[in-house]
Formats: C-alpha cells, structure tokens, sequence
C-alpha cells in the first residue's frame, strides 16, 4: 500500500474532507520593542515581525481531533513576509506515540499555505510555538521563537539575521575517504521510499537547565529542533526522525550526576546502549549546553554510523545557546549529516575526501560558514545539503535495513539530460536545467554547483587556481538558470575576484585552461518525504579562445527608438575549434542588466560585427548581452545606455532576408506609435530596378498594426546583396529602416582555396585552411582526405564560414581538402582540391641540471628548476617527468611554467598526508590515484591541461616551481624532465651547450655541463677564491697615499690587471702579488684576466673604494649649564673645553660649563683634520656676541623660544633700529652692519626678558 504524503497544492477540491472554522483573528501585529527578549534572535530590531497570539483560540484549532490521523484543517499562520495567511496544517509527530501519550502537548505539524508559496514547520508545547516557514520561490527559510519576557508573543526572523552565537564551533568528527570522482552519476533521492530512523536524543543536565529544568522541558525543546531538522531531511534526502518511546530516560535533569563529565562520544553511545538498547534505536545524539561561545562543538564520533551497533549513538552537539535555527540546523543537521555518512564539503584545508567542493568554508549544511575565521565565505550556512552531501547518505541509507520504509506516491522530477561544453576562458556562462514533475503542484527548485575536489582558500582563490572550485553554493531556486558569475557581477565587470571576503561573491572565471565540473540538483519540495535527482556536466575552459568581450556601448550613449545600431563584439577565436561556436544571438535588457527579455538578433554569424533594431522601449539603463547560440558563454556591454522615444517604429523581426529566384519574399513588420502620435504613415521601399515591392497595408494610423512587405519578380535581379530602404511617411514624421536583402540562386561556382597553397609543405599542424568569401553562400562543406579520390576522409565539417582549423593532423603527412558552397536554394559541388604536407614531428627528452635541490622543511619556500630551449619550434605535445620527495603531498602545489608564462598544474593539495611522487604527467594519463610510497606513480593526468601549451614555442627557459604552502614538512626534488614533441627537426646539439653543432658550435664535443661562450667554446673562469684584494685608504685627505695590493692564489696562471679611476688606468702584469701604490681617495674598477697555456680566463672584476678620512664636524649644544657635543670624522678625540683637555673614541661627549664666557677646541689624532674652536656663552641674561661688533652678531637668550623685540637707541637717547623677530633657538642673529662707528644701547623684551647693555660698534 503507497501513501501520498506530500501535501497537494491545489487544495479547493479537498475541503469538504476538512475540519474548517470561522476567520477568527487570533493573530496580532505588536510593535517591535528594544526591551522583548529572545535567545534565538538578538537584535529584536532586525525581526521581520512580532505578534501576539490568543492561545485559546489557536488551541482549539489545532486540537487532537480536528488534525490526528491524516485530517488536515486550515489554520492562519506567519508567512516568510510577515504577513497572517491560511496554512493548510496536518499532524505529523516527531514523538513516538507511546511517547506523545505521555506528553500530549508536545507535538508537531506539517504544512503548506493554500496559495502554494510556502511550507511550514510548526511544534507545540507548554512552551510555545516554534516555526520554520520556507519560501517555495526562492527557498528563503523564516524562524518563529517566543518572546520570553511578553507572554503569547512571538518574533519572526529571517535565516542568518538571528545573531546567535557560532563563532567558535569546532566539529571534532574524524573524515574519511572516498572514491568519488565528478563525473559520477548516481541517482540521490528517486526511489519513491521515505524512511524512518528511530532517533534517541539524551540530554545534560545542563542542557535541560537551559530549557526549564524539567524532563518535559528539555523535551518540548528536543522536538522543536527534531521538527526543523525533518523539514531538511525529508525535503532533501527522504529521511524523517521519530525520538525512541523512552527517550524521557535520558533526559537528566542534575548537571552533577548525569553520565557526562568527560568524553561525550563514548559516554552518550553507553548511556543509550544501556537505557534505550541497541535494538531499540537507528541512531542516537546527544545536547549538551557548554558555558561559553568558545566551548561550542560537536562530533559524530563516526562517519556513517545508522544503524551500526555501537556507534550509531556516540554523536553530541554541544552549544552555548542550545536551540534556535543555528544550533538546530547548523549544529545537530551538520553531525547527523555525518552520522547518515556525509563528510565535510569546505576545502580550507585538505581532508582528502574526494567531495571538497566548496570554495574555503563553504556555506551548506556539512560546510563551515562563520566559524573559520579568514575563510568564511559567509558568516551564516545555508540550511540545504551539497550535492555531495546527498549523493553520500543517499549512497549509505541504501546500505543500511534499519529504517521503517514508507511507499510514497510523489514521483521524482525528470531532467533533460545535460551536455558538456568548450567556453573560452575569462568568460562568463549561464547553465540551464530542465526538468519536469508528473505531480500536479510540486515546485522544482534548482541547484547548479561545482563539484570539483580540491583545497581553495581566501589566498588561492582566484581565476588562476587549477583545482577546486571557483563558485560557491547557491541555495536552490526555482529559476533554471544560473549565471557564473552572477548577472549583477557580470554587468560590473567583475568577472574575476582575488581574496574575496566574507559574503563577497566568491565567484571567478578561470582564466587558464582547465575542467569545471557541475551537478544540476533538482528538489520536488514535496511535503512529506521529497524526490531529489541531479546530472553532471563538464565545462572544459580552454587558453585558445577568450576572452569573449562586447566592444561596443562602452560608454553612456542615447539612441533613438526604432533605430539601427551596431552591436560589436571580440570573437576570440570562439568561431572555430574547439569552441566552434558559429553563431550568437543578441539581446537588450532595459532595467541595467537584471533580465534581458528582448531579442535583438538570433543565430547570426558570429563574426564580431551585426546591426540591430532597437525597439521603441524608451530606458536609461540599457544593456547588451552577445550569447553563443549553441554554447553557454556570453558577455554584456560596459555600460548603460539609453533609448529615446520616438513617435514612429518600424519594428522588424530581422534586418538581413534572403531569397531563391524567382521566389517572392514576404517580410514582415509592425507599425508602432508612441506619444499620441496618430497621424497617417504611407509605407514606400527603395528597391532595385527590376524588384516589385508591395506593402499591404499601404497605409495606416494606427499602433500596433502589422505590415506584410512583399518583394516579387527576383528573377529580374542579378543575385547579390541589396539594400532595401523601408521608409514611413507621415506629415510630421519620416522614418527610415534599411535591409539587406540577399538574392541567391542554384549557380555556384567553385569555391577558390587559399591557404595552404597547393602542394605546400612544411604545414603546421595547427594551420587553418582558409578560402575565398562569397556573400552568395550561406554555408561551406570542407573535407579533408588522405588520398586525391578522397575514399579515406579524415576530417570534414560544416559552417558558414570561410575557413576551418582541423582537429586531426598528423606530422609529416599528405592531405587533401576541398570545399563545397551552398545556400537555400541549393548545394553545389566540391571544387579541385589542393594538397599539403604536415611539418615533420620530433619528440626528445631533456633534463634538468643542478638537481637534486632541498625543500626546506622551515617557512613556505619555493623551489625552482629549469630547461632552457635556444629553438624556436612550436610544441606539439609535452610531458612531465618528476621525482620528488616530500612528506604531506597536501603541503605542495606543482606547477610548470611555460617561456610565455602559461601555467600548468601538476599538483595542488594532492594526496592529504601520504608521500613522494615518481611519475610521468601526461594529458593521457590516468587520474592520479593516492596510495603506497611514493604515493603518486605511474603516467597520471596533470591537475592542468599540458594540452594548453601546444603551439606555443619551446624557445626560452621552462620553469619547474614547487611552492610548499605549509611549514614543518620538507624534502627534496629529485629530478625533473620534459619530454617534449615539437613541429620541426631538433637542431643538433650533442654536448647540450646550447649551440648548435651544424654550423655554430666552433668547439664540438665540450663535456656536458661545462659553460660555453656564443661559439660553443668552453669559458674558463677564475675560481671565486683565487684573489685576495686588501685596500689601504688615505691617511689625510689629498694625501694620495691610498694603495690597493692583490694576491693571486694560483701561482701558475700569467695575470694581467688594470685598475681605472676614471682618469689614466694602470696596467701591471704579475704572477702572485701586485700593489698599485699613490692612490688617491675614489672608486676604481680592477680588472683581471689571465692565461695559462691555451687557457684564457674570462676577466674577473672588482669595485675598488679608497677611501679618506672624515672632515671634522663638531655640533654643540648648550643646555641647562652643561655642553653637549656630538662629533664626527675620527676615530679619537681631544677636547679642550676652558684649556682643560678631555680625550675619548666616543663620538659624544657632555661637559659642565662656567658661567659667562666659554672657549672650546676639539681636534684628532690626525693633524691635517684640523681643529675646530668655538666661543661657547652660558648665561641666564641675554648677551651679544661679539662686542665690539663689525656688522654680524648674535644674541644669545639662554634657551628662550617665542616672539623677542630688538631696540638700538643712538648715545643721545634716539631709536635707530628696531626688530621684532621669533627665536627658535639658543640665538638671534642680528645685522648691524648699517650703523656709523660709534657707542650704542641694545634693548632686548621679551615675555620674561627685559634687559639692555652697551653695543660699541666698530
């Protein structure tokens, strides 16, 4: 017997089977207050609403008999938006009924809005009510918590708004590895089962505390959490929980004698074994509060645990706050996932699993979202599973026999099989599912995420990294599409991102050649146990195209409605293989790129270049997406731009018409008006002589009215293309259109080939073959053979335009090809066919020197190796030879680098904590596969694509780089090779010294390794030790005393050194020891070369400084009674200081001064430093200085700072000078230089200065 357990949307049918009421308003809106509390959510401000409820009422609603077994009655409920809708409400207990008879009122109900938008979730105690409503439109998840200081009040908020406390959660569950690879396709959730698992949840003491105290509290807060978790797991994995009949038992109510003190996972798995019984539950969990945030954890105990005796019960979640939606769904959902086995989906770090899948913390339900700080992608989960999350328990609880099945009637959806794909790289793409569901009112919600494996953190994420993923998890929608990036990132330009923060994008195109692998999730939403299925395709990104770019409406234009603009675009090699994308259609968004609803233009050629019609939509915020018509990668114009109105269009459907003599064309259009304008419009047409054209209507005044243009007597015309001017004449208003008519016939003639030319050889393998156009063919026929009669044909294809790229050349052979025209009115007939010859392949091995190197196992190091190429020959094909060793694979990324800086990685995080690789990378490898020591052998496929360096050219250094992202662990690498196939003939070289032996290499046969000059010779250089340089600076300055002596330590070498200072070098020969005397103090350059028999050595320089003492410089300052003075250029110093002498090597030096009149000389043990003297003043009152006085004098003032006033009276009492200036320092200097010989009175104020002496002036 089948039971139909997901609620029927299309209810009306149904009613006169239900329990239904009078409209009673038990619900009202209350006013948010700052004051209300509720643990669930902190901030009472950021509720979507509060209400009051009449519990009577609703009581009676919701009573036993009105909504037991199977009856469902219409109950008025919060929806997501805040707003009082009627909810069709059926019971479905989470309590075993031997359990609910003993608790009646704590109970559980299930749920859908009668007008299909949303699902509910609704439990019910002595506590209250708890909700969890889901928007079926846009799966957005809102939460009802009481208020717990107004009775009967309850909050409504929205999933991620609650701000309770995650921070610190740390999941102690140990992983375990799988082999799953992305291509894997199995179905989730299609068998049309839901199964029951009998759940038994024990509780602290402190968390019942938490909750009441009470059994029946801790109770009423279990079922609350139960019933949330069963909306996820019947939606997404048809699985729902039913707590055991004696659950009660292990609920402890005393924190101090409860079996919990120690290690959870082995004390919540005795304690059920031995109260509840093995037999007598599926799987088991146990609640725990902790005292702080930073206490907040949980653990499994094992990964695929159900049903399994002894340790289906060792799981708990243990939180601060325990309850709510983030410890209900992001806690107790995220270790049941791992008991139902499901690992973790983040990919931080390496876990070694096979489903990373998400980009750092990842944000479903087996991700991290919040708690891995510098990784969190957002700072709250989505409450779905990952397709890998899915795929996994479903793959378990197929295993396992313990659950109660159920038949269900639901049937799964159906997706269209999807198909892989070649986009260029940097470019953003749009996938597309499409599904069905035989079930009248399910609603289907998609879900597109990457499912590449592989470690992506804040540092490496980017359009760069070659494994993981470059998309987060979107949460499932019931839109289709997805874009990559999304469409409001598009329309910014920020195709890319680089060291994305918390809830930023996290989403980038790749800009290197590699797989992108995605899963299409699609859920039935069915109430009651849902029906989940999915496909998988590839999006290969390749370097040979891309990126695809609109050129055009780059900037803010204005055009007018109705008329023709061009649309230009970067074709990027995406017209021929492998994209092969050969036609785009276009289209216009009027809202700045959210939608874009209009089609400008479909499959037409993607040459870069096509005019439209703009239509008489009138917008400011226009935009333009060019879209591959059978591929998924698009691109958007850079800016808005606006359409005007205009009175008159003349809305045509196309703008380019073809037709076959002597066929008549009907083409039609609609007139449309704008403004009011409703005047009278004649249709006219510019066309050629011969072409009838006829419009019917002629004539007309009304909007919206369709037009049929018909063009008869083609057979008059000469075929060709034509302009077709379409022209609408009123009073007021003329309005033009041109098309392009295309006249065709069934005459062809032989399409004219071009490149290759006929019998040329030496052709790349990547050569394109090229014809001549002919705007009277619509498509060519190109066949390539391996023969003239053509029996053998290795290679055809079919497209509109006038060249193709083969796919399938061989080196040094014969081909044939030739093309056929056609068009709709007929095919012609392949032409003479030319002949090429492929350039020869050669494929060699070359190894790279100076290895074995070390990988330090202290910081992050990076090592390096490389080959140097002096050919410049394209690359056909490239592997990798590597042997490394290294402890903790996972620790290094390997990557090699082309001369063109193309990089291809090898590894990236493989292999977790095994060791050590010997292996061959090859494109035609197998999938590397982690096991033994070394844990990577054999031929593997690189992480990369190696393919991406073909037709690149070898010449220049390739470099090996191994960057150790992780310190501690280290090792070495051993050796590393390319074998590599080029297009051409290898110049010889057999001693490997990069000159070549036909011809360039003057001395063949060199040994290996040994440096050699341009002619192939070998260079001989002095050993790094063999001179000693000893320099003697100038004893004073201009003393020309410098010397320079070297010392050579082969003795058996004929040396030759020339010193130059810039004036006339001296030269000297000698065999040991040689001084250059007399110098003066400079840089010289010396210069040594040497021979020894035939030998010549290459001439070894030095940078020679000699050196001269230091001017003398003595800086004093005077302060608080004492000299202070800082000294330079010797090495000891005397210091006389009042005919007392102080000597010291110290370059400072602080002596007392007497008051008044100071003298002060200081000088070195160097007589020709000279000596520096001062007069040093140490008085309270100012003081001129000199006096007598010539003309420059100073005023000391003792230290004081600030605004001083300078008054020279003459003998006979008369002002003769007067200043105010700003002292800054210990002095002001003052000019006198102006005054007669004579005897004056210098006044000097200031703020705490008043005094005046004699100035005498000479």
């Amino acid at each position: 017997m089948k039971a139909k357990l997901h609620l029927v949307f299309s209810i009306t049918i149904l009613f006169s089977c239900f329990c239904a009421f009078g409209q009673q308003a038990y619900w009202k809106s209350v006013a948010k207050e700052s004051g209300f509390k509720s643990p669930s959510i902190k901030d009472i401000g950021k509720a979507q609403a509060v209400f009051s409820l009449d519990k009577s009422i609703f009581s009676e609603k919701i009573k036993p008999s009105h909504v037991s077994k199977g009856k469902s009655v219409v109950v008025d409920l919060p929806n997501g938006n805040g707003e009082i809708v009627p909810f069709l409400l059926t019971e479905t207990p989470v309590l075993h009924p031997d359990l609910a008879k003993k608790y009646p009122n704590i109970r559980s109900f299930s749920g859908v809005s009668q007008d299909g938008k949303y699902k509910i979730k609704l439990s019910s105690s002595h506590k209250g009510l708890q909700s969890m409503v889901v928007n079926l439109g846009n799966r957005e998840k809102h939460f009802m918590e009481p208020v717990l200081n107004k009775p009967n009040a309850y909050v409504l908020y929205k999933e991620g708004t609650s701000g309770s406390a995650k921070d610190a959660f740390i999941c102690g569950t140990q992983k375990i590895q799988q082999s799953l690879t992305a291509k894997t396709i199995v179905p989730l959730v299609d068998d049309q089962v839901l199964r029951k698992y009998r759940i038994a949840v024990s509780a602290t003491g402190e968390y019942t505390n938490y909750h009441g105290g009470t059994v029946v509290d801790a109770l009423a807060a279990i079922n609350a959490t139960l019933t949330r978790i069963n909306e996820v797991f019947e939606t997404d994995l048809g699985i729902t929980l039913e707590l055991v009949p004696n659950n009660d038992l292990v609920i402890f109510t005393d924190p101090e004698s409860d079996p919990y003190n120690g290690n959870l996972n082995s004390q919540v798995q005795n304690t059920l074994t031995t109260i509840i019984g093995e037999a007598n539950y599926d799987v088991g969990h146990l609640f725990n509060k902790v005292s702080s945030v930073a206490q907040n954890n949980g653990n499994a105990g094992f990964i695929g645990a159900v049903c399994v005796d002894n340790q289906k019960g060792s799981a708990f979640s243990s939180a601060f706050e325990p309850q709510g939606d983030v410890f209900d769904l992001d806690f107790v959902s995220h270790e049941l996932g791992h008991q139902f086995g499901a690992n973790h989906t983040w990919s931080f770090e390496s876990e070694g699993t096979g489903v990373q899948a998400e980009p750092a913390s990842g944000t479903t339900i087996m991700g991290y979202a919040g708690i891995v700080d510098g990784n969190d992608v957002a700072p709250n989960g989505d409450d779905y599973f990952h397709y890998y999350s899915i795929l996994q328990i479903s793959n378990y609880v197929q295993s396992t026999t313990c659950a109660q099945t159920t038949a269900l009637t639901n049937s799964p959806p159906v997706l269209s099989p999807v198909d892989d794909f070649i986009i260029p790289k940097g470019t953003a793409f749009v996938l597309e599912g499409n599904a069905t569901d035989p079930d009248v009112g399910d609603v289907l919600t998609y879900t597109w995420e990457q499912i590449n494996n592989g470690v992506v953190t804040t540092n490496t994420f980017g359009p760069t990294n070659p494994s993981g993923a470059n998309f987060r998890s979107s949460p499932p929608s019931p839109d289709p599409k997805r874009y990559f990036p999304r469409l409001s990132e598009v329309i910014q330009g920020n195709l890319t991102q680089t060291m994305p923060a918390e809830n930023e994008a996290w989403e980038t195109v790749s800009e290197i050649e590699r797989t992108l692998s995605f899963a299409c999730t699609v859920r039935d939403n069915a109430s009651g146990g849902g029906q989940v299925i999915s496909d998988v395709l590839d999006v290969h990104v390749i370097k040979a195209a891309g990126p695809f770019v609109v050129t055009s409406q780059a900037a803010a234009e204005t055009y007018a409605a109705g008329s023709i603009q061009e649309i230009t675009w970067d074709v990027a090699n995406t017209n021929i293989l492998p994209v092969d994308a050969q036609t785009v259609d276009i289209f216009l968004s009027l809202d700045g790129g959210v939608t874009f609803p209009i089609a400008l233009a479909n499959d037409v050629l993607n040459d870069g270049v096509e005019e439209v019609l703009l239509p008489g939509n009138v917008t400011s915020t226009a935009r333009i997406m060019v879209k591959a018509s059978d591929n998924i990668f698009f691109a958007v114009n850079a800016s808005n731009f606006t359409i005007e109105e205009s009175e008159v269009v003349l809305d045509f459907a196309e703008l380019s018409y073809v037709v076959c003599q002597p066929n008549d064309i009907v083409i039609p259009f609609t007139y449309r008006t704008f403004s009011g304008f409703s005047e009278n419009s004649t249709f006219s047409a510019d066309v050629p002589v011969g072409l009838t054209a006829v419009f019917s209507p002629t004539n007309t005044s009304t909007d919206a009215t369709s037009v049929d243009l018909t063009l008869s007597n083609t057979g008059s015309v000469a075929p060709g293309v034509y302009d077709i001017t379409v022209t609408s004449t009123s009073t007021s208003v003329t309005k033009d259109v041109i098309l392009s008519l295309t006249i065709e016939d069934a005459t062809f003639a032989d399409v004219v080939l071009v490149s290759p030319s006929n019998v040329q050889a030496d052709v790349s393998l990547n050569a394109l073959l090229e014809w001549q156009a002919n705007p009277l063919y619509a498509n060519y026929d190109v066949q390539i053979a391996t023969d003239v009669a053509f029996s053998n044909v290795i290679e055809s294809a079919s497209g509109p335009f006038n060249f193709y790229k083969p796919a399938n050349l061989e080196g040094l052979t014969e081909y044939f090809w030739r093309v056929r025209p056609s068009n709709d009115c007929g095919v012609g007939t392949f032409g003479t066919p030319f002949s090429f010859t492929t350039t020869q392949v050669n494929c060699k091995t070359f190894e790279s020197k100076g290895l074995p190197l070390e990988i330090s196992n202290v910081g992050t190091p990076t090592v390096t190796s490389s080959i140097q190429f002096f050919e410049d020959l394209p690359v056909s094909d490239i592997n990798v030879n590597l042997e490394l060793n290294h402890t903790y694979l996972e620790d290094l990324m390997v990557t090699l680098i082309s001369p063109e800086g193309t990089r291809v990685a090898l590894i990236s995080s493989t292999c977790g904590g095994l060791n050590n690789i010997n292996a061959v990378f090859d494109d035609d490898g197998v999938p590397i596969v982690c096991a033994g020591n070394p844990a990577i052998t054999g031929t593997v496929a690189p992480l990369g694509s190696l393919a991406s360096l073909k037709g690149e050219s070898i010449l220049g250094e390739w470099v090996l780089e191994v960057k150790d992202n992780a310190s501690s662990d280290g090792g070495e690498l051993i050796a590393f090779s390319l074998e590599i196939c080029v297009e051409g003939n290898f110049r010889p070289d057999e001693d490997e010294d990069g000159v070549f032996d036909d011809g360039d290499d003057l001395c063949l046969g060199t040994p290996k390794g040994v440096e050699v000059d341009t002619n192939g010779c070998a260079v001989y250089r002095f050993a790094a030790d063999n001179f000693e340089v000893e320099i003697t600076s100038e004893t004073c300055r201009s003393n020309n005393d410098g010397s320079v002596v070297v010392t050579a330590t082969d003795t058996a070498i004929a040396y030759s050194a020339v010193l130059d200072g810039g004036g006339t070098p001296v030269s000297m020969d000698f065999t040991d020891t040689h001084t250059f005397q007399n110098l003066s103090a400079g840089t010289y350059s010396l210069c040594i070369t040497g021979t020894s028999g035939l030998i010549t050595y290459r001439e070894a320089c030095f940078t020679i400084v000699v050196s001269e003492p230091d001017v003398l410089d003595v800086d004093a300052i005077v302060e608080n009674g004492f000299l202070e003075l800082t000294m330079d250029g010797g090495n000891f110093y005397t210091v006389e200081l009042n005919g007392l002498a102080t000597q010291t090597e110290n370059s400072k030096i602080e002596l007392p001064l007497k008051e008044g009149r100071n003298t002060l000389k200081v000088y070195t043990d160097l007589p020709c430093q000279g000596v520096v003297e001062k007069t040093i003043l140490n008085t309270l009152q100012p003081v001129l200085f000199p006096n007598p006085v010539e003309s420059m004098a100073q005023v000391y003032l003792n230290g004081y700072v600030g605004s001083v006033s300078i008054k020279v009276f003459s003998s006979n009492g008369r002002l003769v000078m007067s200043h105010i200036k700003n002292a800054t320092g210990r002095s002001l200097e003052m000019d006198f230089s102006e005054l007669p010989r004579g005897t004056y009175y210098l006044q000097v104020e200031a703020e705490e200065i008043k005094e005046g002496f004699k100035l005498i002036k000479k």
